[in-house]
This record gives C-alpha cells, sequence and structure tokens, in this order.
C-alpha cells in the first residue's frame, strides 16, 4: 500500500458542514477569500466597505469553526435574486461546499420574493447540476449595465447566463432541472421574436 493510500485511508471524516448568516466579523476572512478570486479574475474584487453594505445578503459555510466558503443572494431586480460571489477555499475544493451554498440560496429564494434566481458564471455544469438553465444574457441589462462595467474582462466576457427557480419546501436543487429548462427555452425564444418575458 503506497503512502497517499495509506493516508487516505486514515482521513478523519469531516466535521459537518454549517451554513449560517454572515456577520461583521467575517468581514475579513470574506474579504480574504473572495479577492484571492478576484486576483484570478474569477470574482469582482470587494472592498469591506462594499461587503458590509450588502452583508445581509451572505451565507457563509464553517467547517471545525473555520470559514471555508461564501455565497450571496442579492436583489438584481423585481423578482429576480443573483447568486454573487461564491468562493470556496481551495483547500476545501470538491467536498460539495458550493453546492450546498448555492442550495442554501435557492431554499432563501422563494421567501425573499424572488421568482427567479440568475448565475452569470463560466462554471456552467456546475449550476446545470443544481437545476439552472441557460438563458440569454442580455435579459439581464441592468446587471450588464452596473456590475459588469467594473469586471477587468467586461469588453470580452465568456460567462454564461443560467436561471432557475428557488427551491420549494422539502426540494432538492437538482430535481427540477427539467421542467425548469422549459421555462428558460421558452423565454429565449420569446426573446428571439422580439417579446419580453417576466
Amino acid at each position: 500500500m503506497t503512502d497517499a493510500a495509506r493516508l487516505a485511508q486514515a482521513r478523519v471524516p469531516d466535521e459537518a458542514l454549517r451554513l449560517r448568516p454572515a456577520a461583521e466579523a467575517d468581514i475579513a476572512a470574506l474579504l480574504l477569500l473572495i479577492n484571492g478570486y478576484a486576483d484570478r479574475n474569477l470574482l469582482l474584487r470587494r472592498s469591506a466597505a462594499s461587503l458590509r453594505q450588502r452583508l445581509a445578503d451572505f451565507v457563509v459555510a464553517e467547517q471545525a469553526g473555520q470559514l471555508v466558503g461564501c455565497a450571496a443572494l442579492t436583489e438584481l431586480g423585481p423578482g429576480i435574486g443573483e447568486v454573487r460571489s461564491l468562493a470556496i477555499r481551495p483547500d476545501c475544493a470538491g467536498r460539495g461546499f458550493g453546492h450546498a451554498l448555492v442550495e442554501h440560496l435557492l431554499g432563501l429564494a422563494g421567501p425573499r420574493g424572488f421568482e427567479q434566481v440568475l448565475a452569470l458564471t463560466r462554471r456552467v455544469s456546475f449550476f446545470e447540476a443544481l437545476g439552472f438553465a441557460r438563458t440569454q444574457r442580455e435579459r439581464f441589462l441592468d446587471k450588464l449595465r452596473t456590475d459588469c462595467q467594473q469586471c477587468p474582462l467586461n469588453l470580452c466576457c465568456d460567462e454564461t447566463a443560467l436561471v432557475r427557480a428557488p427551491l420549494q419546501p422539502g426540494e432538492r436543487a437538482g430535481s427540477r432541472a427539467d421542467a425548469f429548462a422549459g421555462v428558460a427555452g421558452a423565454q429565449t425564444a420569446q426573446l428571439t421574436r422580439g417579446g419580453t418575458s417576466a
């Protein structure tokens, strides 16, 4: 048996992941995590002031008392929320923490009055596995005019827009992928014909 195999066998199971609302005391750790992704052009850079302004939108993931991830659900417009600043500590990647955070946000979306949740991302398969379906970026012109102008990749953006409905009580995130894909496809077809979508 190799050393790597022995280490894998001897690994202590992970402690339970705890999701909770972000607090003022988390700001330094959030900045470090989010801006580490921003340094690689994967997220928009955040300041302490911008985090404080939207702190109520953030959920953090903790394991063994340490912040290991975060994500925000921010109002984009009437009835539309957006998943933002999804970041997982690099040494914790691949453990399902990102899925847990997004699924939690989807559960919060309905009670917050959101009919749709948007994700602009390069990780399309990640969001599709959670029931998101591709849609046209142009549906979200307000987003493109404001936040996207701050992005260093704005003029050559390679992100894909995906949407889905909030989770219903007791529902898991991937369970309505086919049903919502039809809704997103119908909205895209309507936009192509020059209509608008709700």
